[in-house]
């Protein structure tokens, strides 16, 4: 695995050189600042497969470069790991909605480091695995309906993996801070049967649009979990109310079901499941409190998305052929 570390101090980076090699990384390059980082993955013969930030550097600080790394297609689905002396909240929750994949504090713990190169590496081979799937066969990118594909950048939803790394990181006492809710495409699978998996992931991110724009004035945290499930986690003192919050879908989901009724599509309907928080004193690890949101849409408070699915397709066929 081709590594990238960046941090503005010389003396640090050969540190952690030296412990990715304990952990068995040796193909490892380092730069001491955004810009050269951006130009050393531009230039570079072969693409990384991991890049380590810190967030603390002048120019472009680590958290901008994590955003732009997210939108350079050689490094758009790389794990990008902050390494920094950074611990409080603010930043981690900067790094994450950036796009981190994961969130280490100095000083390094080798077991700690150990075990997110062991998560990247995987990640990586997974990569490379796909591309070379892809080249082969010279077709457009397939994906189970399971997995977590990545959506788009612009419309703020992080990683599942992403997520579950950052409620590890703000912990128990932390999470008790957040509320979660899920989000259910109700007719999910037979969107992915009668669609290409590219028109599949674009479906899904126009509703992580709706999704995030929905729940903006609860400082949200949005990610897709794959089988067209969604969670939110929200601050607990800005989340939106329920009926609000379905409101603010149904409006949104009207409109972009119109735009599909018009492209032959059949339109989203969209299960709301109950809100989940962790208490003060809970057995619950925080990334059950995740899980716990899935399951909950399975009986939802309620389901939006206008017509049913059989008069929208009696609609659809109504309509003049092309």
């Amino acid at each position: 695995m081709k590594i990238l570390i960046v941090d503005d101090e010389p003396l640090f980076c050969e540190l952690l050189k030296a412990e990715l090699s304990a952990c068995g990384h040796t193909n490892v390059h380092s730069v001491n600042s955004g810009a050269e980082a951006i130009s050393s993955i531009k230039t570079a013969e072969t693409p990384f497969d991991c890049a380590l930030l810190d967030i603390d550097m002048p120019g472009i600080d680590g958290i901008e470069l994590c955003r732009l790394l997210r939108f350079e297609p050689l490094t758009a689905d790389i794990p990008l790991v902050m390494v920094t002396a950074r611990s409080e909240v603010e930043s981690v929750d900067k790094a994450f909605a950036a796009g981190a994949t994961d969130y280490l504090t100095k000083p390094i713990d080798r077991r700690d480091l150990r075990g997110r190169m062991t998560m990247a590496s995987a990640m990586a081979r997974e990569r490379v695995a796909r591309k070379t799937t892809l080249a082969n066969n010279k077709k457009t990118e397939q994906f189970p309906f399971e997995e977590a594909c990545r959506l788009e950048a612009e419309y703020a939803c992080i990683d599942y993996l992403a997520l579950q790394n950052y409620v590890l990181k703000l912990g128990s006492m932390r999470m008790f801070n957040h509320v979660a809710i899920g989000f259910q495409v109700a007719n999910a699978r037979e969107l992915f049967l009668t669609l290409d998996n590219s028109a599949f992931r674009e479906t899904m991110s126009d509703i992580a649009e709706v999704i995030v724009e929905a729940t903006m004035s609860g400082n949200p945290i949005t990610s897709y979990a794959g089988s067209g499930f969604f969670v939110v986690l929200f601050d607990r003192h800005s989340a939106t109310c329920p009926e609000r919050l379905a409101d603010q879908i149904e409006q949104r989901l009207q409109i972009l079901n119109g735009w599909y009724a018009q492209l032959g599509q059949l339109p989203v309907r969209i299960k709301i499941g109950a809100p989940i928080s962790r208490g003060l004193v809970s057995l619950r690890s925080p990334v059950e409190i995740l899980e716990k949101a899935l399951i909950n849409t399975k009986k939802p408070i309620t389901t939006l998305g206008g017509l049913q699915e059989e008069d929208a397709i009696a609609q659809i066929q109504s309509q003049p052929g092309e």
